[in-house]
């Protein structure tokens, strides 16, 4: 049973079936992440491979819900390699793109090309530039990422999120529309990806810009994230899009497999 003032957080787990009833449990499963009141960018981009709603192994309803009257709580489900694959693509084009000088991604809009280029290469005494933020630890989030998931793999993956639909929705209607739009945000992520060029140098500029400037679907997907050592400062408000490099198998729910949920269930 399940409380909706816990933790407020969403979880992701690597598991080796789609969940069709609470009761119907994997023979394997590995937490993966979680993540205080939002769902990152590179979980969502993580959960793009085919995401469909499944059933809730957090919970099979309410805690003040008596036999019989259960809500039916959702989560969403996905193919775990489409996925990865687009995770791994996206920190080759990641890389690439926090090493690009701010003036490769900003030149001047909304003038003829050629007079943007006699603006960035004007012989004018520049302005002053900001020193380049630092990208260390953002890079070694990139390959720990994938050395990670590469060690967690399994068939599918499970994104639980109704301890934050449970923050502001409450009958069965309203946290399954929630759960639903969750699944177009890990869609639209898939897409962003997919629409950047193939030359990983292109990408990445496109990419860059895109952070920083809101362009049109599916690029805009990318809005908001940073590609430093900040990319996941929500605290310091350092940015509002978390892009979620911290991943650990041990989460506040501890899911049970097949076997260790049926032994429960006989020594209850």
């Amino acid at each position: 049973m399940f409380a909706p003032e816990m933790a407020n957080r969403s979880y992701v787990y690597s598991l080796s079936n789609r969940p069709t009833a609470y009761e119907d449990r994997p023979e394997t499963i590995s937490g993966l992440s979680e993540w205080p009141y939002d769902v990152p960018f590179m979980v969502r981009l993580l959960m793009s491979g085919d995401p469909q709603l499944c059933a809730s192994l957090i919970s099979d309803g309410f805690d003040d819900e008596g036999p019989g009257r259960k809500t039916k709580l959702y989560a969403i489900s996905s193919r775990f390699e489409s996925g990865f694959e687009r995770v791994k693509r996206f920190a080759t084009i990641a890389r690439v793109a926090a090493s690009l000088p701010d003036d490769a991604v900003n030149l001047p809009q909304g003038r003829p090309l050629m007079d943007r280029l006699k603006r960035v290469f004007s012989a004018r005494q520049p302005a002053t530039v900001p020193p380049a933020a630092s990208t260390a630890w953002f890079l070694a989030g990139l390959d720990e990422t994938l050395e990670f998931l590469e060690a967690h793999r399994d068939a599918f993956l499970l994104l639980e999120t109704v301890e934050l639909d449970c923050m502001t929705e409450g009958d069965e209607a309203a946290l399954r529309a929630c759960v639903e739009r969750e699944v177009s945000r890990c869609l639209r992520a898939g897409a962003a990806l997919d629409a950047l060029p193939l030359d990983v140098t292109q990408a990445a500029s496109i990419l860059k810009r895109a952070t920083r400037h809101k362009g049109e679907l599916p690029l805009d997907a990318f809005f908001g994230l940073r590609l430093d050592d900040d990319c996941d400062n929500t605290r310091d408000g350092a940015t509002q899009v978390p892009l979620g490099l911290f991943w650990d198998e041990v989460l506040y729910f501890q899911l049970r497999n097949r076997a260790e949920f049926k032994a429960r269930e006989q020594n209850a």
